[in-house]
């Protein structure tokens, strides 16, 4: 259960970060078992150069879908998006990738009115200097959400082209987390990663407050693909009444083609 400091922190800055929220030996478990069925995906072969991305592994995988329901991350989706909010998806993701250019995963006016969360579990150690998301606090609401907008293209000179310095130096705040920590974040937050590393992973979970409106259900689609409005059978069948309920009613959402 979150205090009122900590919602009023994320409704201001757009973002909250839970220092060992998980303990020792559950993230030596989540990693074990993250790293298995990500190798067995990718047929027991290396890691290529492109790494790896992985969509609904985690609630399709028993040694990974207690994390769904567990309180701490349950109970704070609860707190921050109300109690009718849905299942947005998960990913599984090891990245090769040195840099990933400023950027908002859900940008425009109309995106900010609309509020869904993205959960972050960091299974290697990052810093500022390693890998570590960086996050620009308060970009996730008008107007400045939008002023960063000739950013959005992602291309390599961009952030000097607008502001004149690299992007490694945009005034940011560096999210150094440890295997244990958690990040909460609105998914129209800016964020970047710079100076990474090969082979870091990360889980990451997606949720949304309800739609109420045909603007809602529109994002939805784009940014899901429509994937949003076909919930996993895992969850639609669950035993667990927390986690049926998050993807009910979502399929008659769905926009007509």
């Amino acid at each position: 259960m979150l205090d009122n400091k900590q919602r009023d922190f994320y409704n201001t800055f757009g973002f909250l970060f839970q220092r060992q929220l998980f303990t020792v030996e559950e993230m030596t478990q989540l990693t074990t078992a993250f790293d298995q069925v990500m190798k067995k995906a990718r047929g027991d072969a290396p890691l290529d150069g492109g790494g790896q991305s992985i969509a609904e592994l985690i609630e399709a995988t028993t040694e990974l879908d207690w994390i769904l329901d567990d309180a701490r991350i349950y109970e704070t989706v609860t707190d921050l998006l109300g109690a009718d909010f849905i299942w947005g998806g998960s990913e599984c993701n090891i990245t090769t990738h040195d840099e990933h250019r400023w950027h908002a995963d859900r940008f425009g006016p109309t995106e900010t009115e609309f509020h869904r969360l993205k959960i972050m579990i960091y299974l290697d150690e990052t810093r500022a200097d390693r890998g570590c998301l960086r996050v620009l606090p308060g970009s996730h609401r008008e107007p400045y959400h939008s002023t960063l907008g000739p950013l959005i293209k992602q291309d390599a000179e961009a952030v000097v082209r607008t502001y004149g310095i690299e992007g490694a130096d945009l005034p940011d705040h560096a999210v150094e987390a440890k295997p244990g920590d958690v990040l909460f974040f609105c998914h129209t937050l800016w964020h970047g990663v710079y100076h990474s590393f090969p082979g870091r992973r990360f889980m990451a979970l997606k949720y949304a407050e309800r739609p109420t409106t045909k603007a809602h259900i529109r994002s939805l689609d784009l940014y899901s693909n429509g994937v949003v409005f076909k919930p996993p059978l895992v969850l639609q069948q669950s035993s667990k009444p927390c986690l049926r309920r998050m993807v009910e009613g979502l399929t008659e959402l769905a926009p007509n083609p």
